[in-house]
């Protein structure tokens, strides 16, 4: 698709003061405290009229609602949740006066953010400010005849229904009470309501095909397929031939790709798009046929997934999608589509950088624009779609300045078996060569990638000079089934082998200097961190577990995911059975190995590695007198989301490599 040079030309005009280009400068070095911040602005949107915009903003460690007038950019209004703990989610409008807005909550014992399955309306003006669906939907009634009944559990939506001015479309996942607190009931089949977003009123629909299933719904607002996962961790799909016929099971006939997942239908509603693996290899786009059972190849690449779709302004058609073997690529599949044209038009424009388009008006004349980079932490714009004309709204985090961060480039290397693995690579400013090298293994490991863009950890650990390597090892999503299925059973041997490999290409390549390499990883990463310790003790000086895994015969006895049948099914086939391979592959039974230095950090709330894998692993230790730091934080989790928390873990974090590769 080409875009006209006018056009063009217009748009890079327009962003002429609004972009500026990293120079040259000395580094500054940055406050901790500016990284670990959480973001100040984010999820702005804009009416379907256009005259208003919302967005979420924090304030005292709050996640508050506000809507401006969009001529003025004057707040007209603010809202928050009450309750202690509680904050906004996610906004959608539903008409030019009315939005809903999903909650979040956490507590003072444990810090990390849960969705509370709440929904909550407000007008423009403040009128109508309740709780429409959750746990707490009937407290402020006071006419007993028209009490909402509390609604005990999670929602997702399915359906805004755009032309439906009041109501939406919801399905609904029952909590169940177990010992002492709520669960999610995975014996019930989730219920379709049609939600009023005024009064909180609910019309039942049906229900979907399986527990904890999604669903998709057609042109008409009908739902026509449900895709859940069963007990062996396998998708499950079932399809509707029209409203009111019954669910059956669903497959795409004839058709040898693999994970198919349908995504939504075309105008006529005799088509749907989906996503399916080619064979082993990577994810496609496909056009199927529903009458015909016919399947048409859309997109393909088979280097790298496609990992993101770009949707019409209604956000029903699929009209552009991109994939990351690298830097963000983009296809676009309709050169008559507004939005495909405009984020042409604005790839174009914004040099550099990956857009992202969070909203339109109905009539696709303004739209909101989030541009972000390696360096540009994140900012939205408003652009008039016919003048190209663009401004600037507000940033993620405006303390932060692109100039100061440090630049990340998209790496290929070669294992010891010929294979290419994918990563990144993010050197201080103003440094190429004999640097320390901080380790970054994302956590997961399946069906997790890491991404080209602002990571204010990764901007961090550069700022205070270190060099930081991020990468998808085999076994991690986005590069086709074989590259992901390929690290199943082999956690601490093949996977740990690649980030050695990528390691010693560092090293190879002048970038590290090789007396100064440390590791460092939460969840997995944790694990992979400690295991490149136990696999290479002479390539890593140090090594800092945070949330990790050490002990695999465990994990099928304690934490979150053994709790479920699928999850078991999923420890199975990732890990195997096997337990004198899991104790080889395990921190915990190798710690004789270990001549690295070790930070061990842990969130004491933590379900998915629960405590006692980093007691295991300090027992282990003590036992044959190895020393180690170690970092409790008592009210976190899997994670650390309080600003205070995340401010003690990462001056530990830097002080510990500042003592051991530091400058």
């Amino acid at each position: 698709m080409q875009i006209p040079k006018a056009l063009l030309w217009l748009a890079l005009l327009s962003l002429t003061n609004l972009l500026k280009i990293p120079t040259a400068i000395a580094v500054e070095q940055i406050a901790v405290e500016d990284f670990v911040k959480l973001p100040g602005a984010r999820n702005v949107k804009i009416s379907p009229d256009g005259k208003h915009l919302s967005l979420v903003f924090n304030k005292d460690g709050e996640d508050r609602l506000a809507v401006l007038d969009r001529a003025t950019r004057k707040p007209i209004g603010q809202f928050r949740v009450r309750g202690e703990g509680k904050g906004v989610g996610t906004v959608r409008w539903v008409n030019n006066e009315r939005l809903i807005y999903t909650v979040t909550e956490s507590y003072a014992w444990n810090k990390q953010k849960f969705a509370n399955g709440e929904l909550i309306g407000v007008n423009v003006d403040g009128k109508k400010h309740d709780v429409i669906f959750g746990y707490r939907s009937g407290e402020n009634s006071t006419n007993s005849r028209l009490a909402k009944k509390a609604n005990n559990g999670n929602h997702e939506i399915i359906d805004m229904l755009e032309d439906d001015k009041k109501n939406i479309l919801i399905a609904f996942y029952p909590w169940k009470v177990l010992g002492n607190k709520w669960v999610n009931n995975s014996d019930v089949n989730p219920i379709i309501y049609k939600l009023n977003t005024y009064t909180g009123k609910t019309r039942k629909m049906g229900h979907l095909a399986y527990p904890n299933a999604t669903g998709i719904t057609d042109n008409n607002g009908d739902v026509r397929f449900s895709v859940s996962v069963d007990d062996d961790n396998k998708l499950v799909i079932s399809y509707k031939t029209s409203a009111s016929a019954d669910w059956q099971d669903w497959s795409a006939k004839d058709f040898d790709g693999s994970k198919v997942v349908p995504l939504s239908f075309t105008a006529d509603n005799n088509q749907v798009y989906i996503m399916a693996n080619a064979g082993e290899g990577t994810r496609a786009l496909y056009l199927l046929d529903l009458k015909s059972q016919a399947v048409s190849k859309v997109v393909h690449d088979d280097r790298v997934d496609i990992s993101r779709l770009i949707r019409d302004f209604s956000g029903r058609r699929i009209v552009a999608v991109g994939t990351d073997l690298g830097l963000p690529e983009y296809q676009y599949l309709d050169a008559k589509d507004k939005a495909a044209n405009l984020h042409l038009a604005l790839i174009g424009a914004f040099k550099g950088q990956d857009v992202v388009l969070t909203s339109a008006t109905k009539d696709g004349s303004l739209a909101i624009a989030y541009a972000y980079s390696d360096t540009n932490a994140g900012s939205y714009y408003l652009f008039e779609t016919k003048s190209m004309k663009a401004s600037y709204l507000v940033g993620q985090r405006t303390w932060i300045k692109a100039k100061t961060m440090a630049t990340t480039e998209s790496l290929t290397i070669k294992t010891r078996d010929g294979s290419s693995i994918y990563g990144y690579l993010t050197k201080p400013q103003g440094k190429d060569k004999n640097l320390p090298l901080v380790v970054l293994p994302h956590g997961g490991p399946h069906g997790v990638r890491d991404f080209w863009g602002f990571d204010w950890e990764v901007q961090l650990l550069a700022n205070r000079g270190y060099a930081v390597l991020q990468l998808n090892y085999r076994g991690s999503d986005g590069f086709g089934l074989a590259y992901e299925d390929i690290g199943k059973g082999k956690w601490g041997t093949l996977m740990q082998d690649d980030l050695t490999d990528a390691t010693k290409a560092m090293i190879e390549s002048g970038v590290a200097d090789a007396k100064r390499i440390c590791m460092f990883g939460a969840s997995y990463g944790g694990y992979a961190a400690l295991m490149g310790a136990v696999r290479e003790p002479e390539l890593y000086r140090c090594v800092i577990g945070s949330a990790g895994v050490y002990n695999l015969p465990m994990m099928f006895t304690e934490g979150d995911i053994a709790d479920r049948q699928s999850g078991l099914a999923y420890l199975k086939e990732v890990l195997g059975e096997n337990q004198a391979d899991l104790k080889s592959r395990s921190p915990v039974f190798n710690v004789d190995k270990i001549k690295a230095n070790v930070l061990l950090i842990h969130g004491a709330k933590d379900q998915r590695a629960p405590m006692e894998q980093v007691e295991s692993l300090k027992a282990a230790f003590d036992k044959i007198g190895k020393k180690y730091q170690w970092m409790e934080i008592g009210n976190e989790a899997h994670g650390y989301y309080d600003e205070e928390n995340r401010l003690k873990v990462y001056n530990k974090v830097l002080a510990f490599l500042d003592a051991n590769i530091g400058g």
